[in-house]
């Protein structure tokens, strides 16, 4: 004899026997969908860290060279002021390629810097002028640098002492750890 309840058991346990392997496999697709997605999230902010990275060991030195050569620190003596607005050049450009790679923080650091060490834009098809001290104190690049100076190199500074002031020296630790922090190494 017919047993509703019976059919009714039957049909439950049938029903979810064809609704559990389809409910897995589509939990299965929608995780290896989302499992695909972080890993690529991380594989792009890992290519990003890396790209970045270069771009520290690229552009650092040449920061320090502009930082070294203002402030008579370092292996000043060996910086021609054509090396340094040579420098000032080359960093614009890949600071400005990569603007989007880097942070806010560094590229307004790295503005900040760069018109505190150079008066830009000081004629048409005229380079920037170096706004550091020729001369320093016991220090003058005329004697002591490790290049023969050349009386042209006069014409590249504005002197005046804003590329040895302490706020010269703050805004480029300041912007160094932004550069920093903009690749991953926050404090």
């Amino acid at each position: 004899m017919f047993n509703p309840a019976e059919y009714s058991l039957d049909a439950a346990k049938l029903v979810i026997s064809i609704l559990t392997p389809i409910t897995v496999a589509f939990v299965g697709y929608f995780l290896n969908q989302r499992l695909k997605s972080i890993d690529n999230a991380q594989w792009q902010s890992r290519k990003i860290t890396e790209k970045r990275i270069e771009l520290y060991d690229d552009i650092a030195p040449d920061l320090n060279k502009v930082f070294c050569f203002c402030t008579f620190l370092g292996y000043w003596k060996d910086i021609s002021p054509q090396d340094v607005l040579t420098t000032k050049r080359n960093l614009d450009k890949k600071v400005n390629i990569y603007r989007h790679l880097l942070s806010d923080d560094f590229y307004e650091l790295y503005n900040e810097f760069i018109h505190l060490a150079f008066t830009t834009f000081t004629g048409w098809g005229e380079d920037a002028k170096i706004q550091a001290w020729i001369a320093n104190g016991m220090a003058d690049r005329r004697i002591h640098a490790n290049y023969k100076w050349e009386a042209a190199y006069d014409d590249m500074f504005q002197e005046n002492t804003i590329a040895s002031s302490k706020k010269f020296q703050q805004t480029y630790f300041d912007m160094m750890n932004a550069l920093r922090n903009c690749i991953g190494l926050d404090e």
